[in-house]
């Protein structure tokens, strides 16, 4: 691919999003599920997560740097919109922090307000083309649904509700799902423009990824292509 691509939306219907390696996991569930290439943990898809998507093509110098400086990156695009919201966003940026449930783990570029998890953001590596995912919580989300479909134990919702946060919390007030994923998806479109405008006049060949000493945190065991992070 040759062009770069950038787009948000919100789902209506509840799902779930599986790692690689928690395809297993959900036999008996009775949501839709996507399967995804990458690693990481559980995500319940619904009208309370805002995605995020942007495909990058294999040269683009915003994915030169490896996995953790585009997380950043695209972790930082996030950050910058909500705090034009007046939300104090700060992006992570210490090591991975493996867990069944994306949002209860932590990894490079997530975007945290307090300590607790707003945006989760995975990533897949292939020969052409990076794909970097984000998922934004904007209202309460029914963590004891995705214990249920994942047989997990009811503290377990319990204890994502208290290590996450969501756009409504932040705001004391619901936002507007639509138009908040339409403005991001405008915000990324120019992020990436910028990136590649400020970059074109620089040499330089894509960098091969680079992984932390506990990489295997961020994808699922066995043989990987390139894939990381948490969320899709």
């Amino acid at each position: 691919m040759q062009t770069p691509l950038a787009r948000a939306g919100v789902s209506t219907h509840a799902g779930l999003s599986l790692g690689r390696a928690q395809h297993a996991e959900a036999t008996t569930a009775l949501l839709p599920r996507r399967l995804r290439a990458s690693g990481g943990g559980a995500v319940l898809l619904g009208p309370w997560l805002l995605r995020a998507v942007v495909v990058l093509p294999a040269g683009h110098p915003c994915v030169r740097g490896g996995p953790v400086a585009a997380a950043l990156w695209f972790g930082a695009l996030h950050r910058d919109w909500l705090r034009a919201h007046g939300i104090d966003a700060q992006c992570h940026e210490g090591p991975v922090s493996a867990h069944w449930a994306c949002f209860a783990g932590r990894a490079p570029g997530e975007v945290l307000v307090d300590g607790l998890k707003l945006t989760g953001i995975a990533q897949t590596w292939r020969r052409d083309r990076v794909q970097l995912w984000s998922g934004t919580l904007l209202s309460p989300v029914p963590w004891s649904m995705l214990c249920r479909e994942l047989n997990r134990r009811g503290e377990h919702a319990q204890a994502l509700a208290q290590s996450t946060t969501t756009v409504q919390a932040c705001l004391g007030h619901a936002p507007d799902a639509t138009r908040w994923a339409a403005e991001l998806t405008t915000r990324l479109q120019q992020g990436v423009a910028k990136a590649g405008t400020c970059a074109a006049s620089t040499p330089g060949t894509r960098a091969l990824p680079t992984w932390p000493a506990n990489a295997a945190a961020m994808a699922s065991n066995g043989p990987r292509r390139r894939d990381t992070g948490a969320m899709a």
